[in-house]
């Protein structure tokens, strides 16, 4: 008797419904009411394709609210545009301590 080999497909990634939800969780965290369009969310989705996760993007966003949330000047950056950008998501990754 040989044993069968089952091919089990793992689930699908859906980045799109992880942007959103990252996006939701960054309007509740800030207080803000960004629309889940294709200008927010692709900068949110260019980050998960990179290999960021979910909880990376949340992580990134709860850091920055509780730096910036206080701050007249700074508030105003907690946007997609800022948090998710390139070269500053990288940075602000990289300040979170997994301990």
């Amino acid at each position: 008797m040989t044993a069968e080999v089952v091919n089990i497909k793992p689930e699908k990634r859906d980045m799109h419904a992880e942007a959103r939800e990252a996006l939701e969780f960054l309007n509740k965290k800030a207080g803000r009411n960004y629309r889940p369009t294709k200008v927010n969310t692709d900068f949110i989705l260019a980050r998960l394709k990179e290999g960021y996760t979910l909880q990376d993007c949340k992580s990134v966003v709860a850091m920055k609210c509780r730096e910036w949330s206080g701050d007249d000047v700074m508030n105003k950056f907690l946007r997609p545009a800022t948090l998710f950008n390139c070269a500053k998501f990288n940075q602000y990754a990289g300040e979170i301590c997994n301990d």
